[in-house]
């Protein structure tokens, strides 16, 4: 599932105020310099999405999963999809958040140092462990996981390493539409007609039932990135009735959009699933971003909350198909709550490994020398 797709960026600092040249109205207020809080939502998005992978599929334990597992942890894991709507949620926050005053070779720069170490990382790690034992529900090739490296396997048509990283290629397009705004200049106004623009092209891909727009414009996802936006435009600028247009439709075709998505996840668990809870946790979601606009959340101050957003990319990347694998293999000769529970806390072990030994070292090599590489590019 970016990450995003868990949410794949550090929302710890807010950008620069726009020059006086680009500021625009409203004018922009005095924020925290950080923001805890919405790492320890992006941590709680992934624990979500890591319970309800090795608790809630049908073929891991070859029985109902509250067949072996208690049934109400069941119950309330088999939501735990939703974590990937709150993670875009997040990403059109902190995108907006992070690209604000930067140029476009900043943004790609920032964009590559950010996905690429961890997710190399990941495959790798992932190959290496389903060939071991055989994987859990794909059999890539080698020239596969090779494709797999560029994170461009499903426009190639190429099997998944692993099958979470579909949000990935979902967060891809959303950077790379994004970087219009970038490219042009990121101030107030340009961003809300981002936010109005892409909604109503995306719309208008379903209306005309246009395939390749809505490969290009993803319409499913649009509102959940859309508000996040909105809301990031609340907590820079302070809100207006604009800002809650947006978010109010937003939230409407959200609402609408995620049913798809439901009974997508029905089909894989092979049971079925009430919608309300679905509306609900989406209006939840809806409330919490709300909060962090609004600095309802400014005291929760933690410094362990960023800890924790640290690692929500690479265990997001590192306990799916890994998980299933050691499931299927193991779940005849280990306590399904001991393995699951072990599984989880090993994640986050291999989460820490990753952040700190690959993203901590390789990631500022990587943005030293693409930095250089933009410095010496012709500019003719």
């Amino acid at each position: 599932m970016t990450s995003i797709a868990p949410v794949p960026d550090s929302p710890t600092a807010v950008a620069p105020p726009p020059s006086p040249a680009a500021a625009p109205v409203p004018r922009a207020s005095a924020k925290p310099k950080r923001l805890p809080a919405l790492d320890g939502f992006r941590f709680v998005a992934a624990i979500l999405v890591v319970c309800f992978h090795l608790s809630s599929m049908w073929f891991l334990w070859g029985k109902s999963p509250a067949d072996v597992l208690p049934r109400d942890y069941v119950r309330f894991t088999s939501y735990g999809w939703l974590g990937v709507e709150l993670f875009f949620m997040i990403s059109g926050f902190v995108i907006c958040m992070s690209s604000w005053g930067r140029g476009i070779s900043q943004y790609f720069t920032s964009r590559v140092v950010r996905l690429y170490p961890a997710y190399w990382c990941g495959v790798i790690i992932t190959s290496a462990v389903t060939l071991y034992f055989g994987g859990a529900t794909s059999s890539p090739t080698k020239w596969d996981r090779l494709v797999n490296l560029t994170m461009l396997q499903e426009p190639m048509g190429v099997t998944y390493v692993d099958s979470v990283y579909w949000t990935l290629w979902v967060e891809l397009r959303f950077y790379l539409l994004f970087a219009v705004v970038v490219w042009m200049g990121t101030t107030y106004r340009r961003v809300v007609a981002f936010c109005v623009i892409w909604t109503t092209a995306g719309i208008l891909s379903l209306a005309t039932d246009s395939k390749a727009l809505q490969y290009v414009l993803a319409p499913n996802t649009t509102p959940f990135f859309v508000a996040g936006i909105a809301f990031y435009l609340m907590y820079r600028y302070k809100q207006n009735l604009l800002l809650w247009g947006i978010v109010g439709f937003s939230f409407v075709l959200a609402e609408h959009n995620v049913i798809e998505r439901h009974r997508i996840v029905e089909h894989d668990i092979r049971r079925h699933l009430a919608e309300w809870p679905t509306h609900f946790v989406v209006a939840v979601f809806f409330v919490i971003m709300a909060g962090l606009a609004l600095g309802w959340f400014n005291r929760l101050d933690f410094r362990w909350f960023t800890s924790l957003g640290t690692l929500t990319y690479p265990l997001y990347l590192l306990h799916c198909e890994i998980g299933w694998t050691i499931i299927i293999h193991y779940r005849d000769r280990v306590s399904p709550g001991v393995l699951v529970a072990s599984l989880t806390a090993s994640s986050l072990v291999a989460a820490w490994l990753v952040h700190n030994l690959v993203e901590k070292r390789l990631g500022p090599r990587l943005n030293k020398a693409l930095k250089n590489t933009m410095a010496t590019l012709p500019r003719t």
